[in-house]
């Protein structure tokens, strides 16, 4: 019976190992495998990565995604990639998204330029919050998350960094310009739903009589039928320190909602009534409305 030992030479026929190293053999061919299959990935995840950043830069976003998802699904550990999925997402208006890519990248690797390209993405996303704000009856939720998030860039922006600070700081005084505005409007509507519709009007054509009077809260008004004019027999006429200043708005488009029109006033007042002026209302180009009210 031939026996072997640790040490001893084993004929295969062909030639021979060392029966010491025998397992050993395998363990190298499988790490040389391992190490072709390590750079075969690599490989793809460069080949993803670089179609994702070409489709980007061709302003093909959901292409750029798919590919860099594909990279990342290979390696979720590629600070790089989720630098990249992170601009590409910003691109495609996905803020909340992109900053999660950010941080992502941020925790793998901390670097300078991951740090800027944060900022610069949430200085984008409170511009976008801030113009949201405008299309919402009310808009100061907007208007404090658009804030926030220029308060989190400027904060995100590393002490050695070259971004021009001062965008920030216009868009974060910007930003508080339209809270004020906001607020300044939001009072001015609660205080008009605590009056009567039937108590308020809307002074139109203001532009059409050129004068020095300038329309103070509580300046008295005086409101004169016509019923001969020739464009509208509803007509009313409002006058201030005795000079016509415009009409009572009688059309939707030209009074706003919580006021009546110089037709619901008719049958309401007197052929010569008493008013006041009561405030200007703004709320960008939609509402700039002169708002009087009648006084009994």
């Amino acid at each position: 019976m031939n026996e072997w030992h640790i040490g001893d030479p084993v004929d295969w026929g062909d030639g021979w190992i060392d029966a010491q190293n025998w397992g050993h053999g395998h363990d190298d061919e499988k790490e040389h495998h391992k190490g072709i299959e390590v750079d075969l990935t690599t490989r793809k995840i460069n080949e993803y990565s670089k179609k994702a950043w070409n489709y980007y830069m061709e302003f093909q976003e959901e292409e750029a995604l798919h590919y860099i998802n594909l990279a990342l699904d290979l390696n979720d550990r590629h600070a790089n990639n989720w630098n990249r999925k992170a601009i590409i997402l910003e691109g495609m208006k996905r803020y909340a998204e992109s900053e999660k890519c950010y941080n992502k990248s941020l925790e793998l690797s901390p670097q300078k330029l991951v740090y800027e390209n944060k900022a610069r993405m949430l200085l984008s996303w409170s511009h976008q919050l801030l113009e949201e704000s405008k299309e919402l009856p009310n808009g100061l939720n907007k208007l404090k998350e658009a804030e926030n998030k220029i308060i989190k860039a400027m904060n995100a922006l590393p002490g050695d960094s070259e971004e021009d600070i001062n965008k920030y700081l216009r868009m974060r005084d910007s930003i508080n310009f339209y809270i004020d505005y906001e607020n300044k409007f939001q009072r001015n509507h609660e205080t008009l739903k605590g009056y009567d519709k039937f108590e308020l009007f809307t002074i139109t054509g203001r532009k059409f009589y050129r004068n020095n009077i300038t329309l103070t809260s509580g300046m008295p008004l005086k409101l004169v039928k016509e019923p001969d004019n020739e464009f509208d027999k509803d007509a009313i006429a409002v006058y201030a320190k005795n000079e016509k200043i415009g009409y009572v708005a009688n059309k939707d488009y030209t009074k706003y909602e919580l006021t009546s029109s110089a037709s619901e006033l008719q049958d309401k007042i007197e052929d010569i009534a008493q008013g006041s002026y009561l405030l200007y209302l703004d709320r960008y180009a939609d509402i700039q409305f002169h708002i009087g009210r009648i006084v009994k």
